[in-house]
C-alpha cells in the first residue's frame, strides 16, 4: 500500500488531504513543526520542511511526500535553498515522489510572461511570487532521484467541502480545498505527470 508523508499538515490544505487520504484508506503521516499546537491531529510529527535532517527523519519508510507549506514567515531569499534541503532530505529518505502545492502567480499569464512578472502586478506580491518562482527552479535544475510535480490552484480557493470536482487548467474556476486534495492524491494513484508544474482548478 502507498503511504503519504504530508509536511504543512496543520494548514487548511494539509487538513483536507489527510481527510482525503482516510477516506481512501491511505497510510498518511502529518507532519507539523509542533503537534502540541495541533492536538486535534491524530499522529502527528515533528518535522520541518526547511530541514534536510527532519526532513529525512519524518519521511522515511514513506512512498510520497506532499508539501502542503505555507511559509509565510520564511525569508523570501531563503526559498531555494529550503527546496533544496526538502529534495536532499527525501533523497536521503528514499522517497521517490514529491507533490508540491504551487502559487498561480507563477504560472503563465496572457502575454506567455509569468503572472507576476506581467505589467501592473502588485509590488507588494512580487517578493513572495518570485521567491515561489526561484523554489521552482531549484525543482526545474534538479536531476536527482525524487520525481515531483507541482500543482498550482487558482488565486482563488474557497472551504467548499461538497465541492471534489476540478480539471487541470491553469486559471480557472475557484477551486475547493477538497478538490486539490483530490488532485493530489489521484497523482498519488495514478502516477501520471512527472517533473512539472500543472494548474489546477474548479470545474
Amino acid at each position: 500500500m502507498t503511504s503519504v508523508v504530508v509536511f504543512g499538515a496543520g494548514g487548511r490544505a494539509g487538513r483536507q488531504i489527510l481527510a482525503e487520504a482516510r477516506r481512501r484508506s491511505i497510510e498518511a503521516t502529518a507532519v507539523v513543526r509542533d503537534p502540541a499546537k495541533y492536538p486535534d491531529i491524530s499522529g502527528a510529527v515533528a518535522g520541518d520542511a526547511t530541514d534536510a535532517g527532519l526532513v529525512e527523519r519524518a519521511a522515511r519508510g514513506h512512498d510520497v511526500a506532499i508539501s502542503a507549506v505555507y511559509g509565510a514567515d520564511l525569508d523570501p531569499a531563503a526559498y531555494g535553498e529550503a527546496m533544496a534541503a526538502l529534495l536532499h532530505g527525501l533523497e536521503r529518505a528514499r522517497v521517490r515522489r514529491l507533490l508540491l502545492i504551487g502559487v498561480a502567480t507563477t504560472l503563465p499569464g496572457d502575454s506567455g510572461a509569468r503572472k507576476f512578472e506581467e505589467p501592473g502586478f502588485p509590488a507588494e506580491w512580487r517578493p513572495f511570487s518570485q521567491a515561489r518562482a526561484d523554489e521552482l527552479a531549484v525543482l526545474e535544475r534538479y536531476d536527482g532521484a525524487v520525481d515531483w510535480v507541482v500543482f498550482t490552484p487558482p488565486m482563488e480557493l474557497v472551504e467548499d467541502e461538497g465541492s471534489s470536482g476540478y480539471q487541470i487548467r491553469n486559471f480557472g474556476n475557484a477551486l475547493s480545498y477538497t478538490a486539490l486534495a483530490a488532485a493530489l492524491l489521484d497523482e498519488v494513484a495514478a502516477d501520471r505527470h512527472h517533473r512539472t508544474q500543472l494548474g489546477v482548478s474548479g470545474i
